[in-house]
């Protein structure tokens, strides 16, 4: 049986119909450009640039927004890929940002791709270890440090290594397990977007009757870290009253950020 004949006028109309489509895109990222442009000059006159352009919350409320009006036929990861890109280039549109991370993971070539696809073009620098990176990020405070979640990166960050910078987002954004593959340092500002996490690392494992629960735990060197569910401060609620009545624990808090996307099917 011979194949079946091929509409050449139809099939045109549709690659005509697929060009406009990419002038349109294109139109469209030239406006989302220049918008980014005058978000950097805000900044720049509001000084917000001077810590870092990264906002963690600003960007998952972005992606979830258009996570919820999602047709089928755009597929999650196509649709977090292809906005990683354009948010990657519309904070480097307002400041240079170096990745610091460590050469020798445990799966280097995986993180290298991991890092691609979340952050784009964007300069990577790779360090000996955890402590070397996390002391470049102290440095520099526009710049960004990735560690591997079950890696030793605790006890430096516990020997202040870091400096004032916090874990502001984990990776992947579109949660695969239940323990995130990477956790990202910098020093933006935490803001509580509704549906949080708070990292914690402590000399041993939190109490069993502690509330909240966990959501997972992992060893670090000789620390454990613990995620928790919602925005936790020192200052206030479980958290204070824990490094009140278990001062041995040496808890220090690492890290809020947006919880990674789930995909309900």
């Amino acid at each position: 049986m011979g194949m079946p004949a091929v509409d050449d006028n139809g099939l045109d109309g549709i690659r005509r119909e697929i060009d406009d489509i990419d002038d349109t895109i294109l139109d469209l990222l030239a406006r989302r450009v220049e918008a980014s442009e005058r978000v950097r000059d805000h900044k720049n006159n509001s000084g917000e640039l001077a810590a870092s352009p990264i906002r963690a919350a600003r960007e998952a409320a972005i992606l979830r927004r258009l996570m919820a009006r999602r047709s089928p036929q755009v597929s999650p990861e196509l649709l977090v890929r292809l906005w990683r890109v354009i948010l990657t280039a519309s904070t480097l549109t307002q400041a240079p940002i170096v990745l610091h991370s460590v050469h020798k993971s445990k799966n280097v070539l995986g993180l290298r791709l991991r890092l691609r696809d979340h952050f784009g073009l964007m300069p990577v620098e790779e360090h000996r270890d955890e402590a070397q990176a996390l002391t470049q990020v102290n440095i520099a405070a526009g710049d960004l440090c990735v560690v591997e979640s079950e890696s030793p990166w605790a006890d430096a960050f516990a020997g202040g290594k870091a400096g004032e910078a916090r874990i502001i987002t984990v990776l992947p954004v579109l949660r695969e397990e239940i323990v995130p593959r990477i956790l990202v340092f910098g020093h933006a500002k935490a803001m509580a977007t509704g549906d949080d996490e708070t990292i914690v690392v402590s000399d041993g494992k939190l109490p069993r009757d502690f509330a909240p629960l966990p959501l997972w735990q992992v060893k670090s060197g000789s620390k454990w870290v613990s995620c928790l569910p919602g925005f936790l401060t020192e200052h206030e609620g479980p958290l204070l009253g824990l490094k009140r009545s278990n001062t041995t624990l040496g808890l220090k808090l690492a890290g809020n950020f947006p919880s990674p996307l789930e995909v309900r099917k």
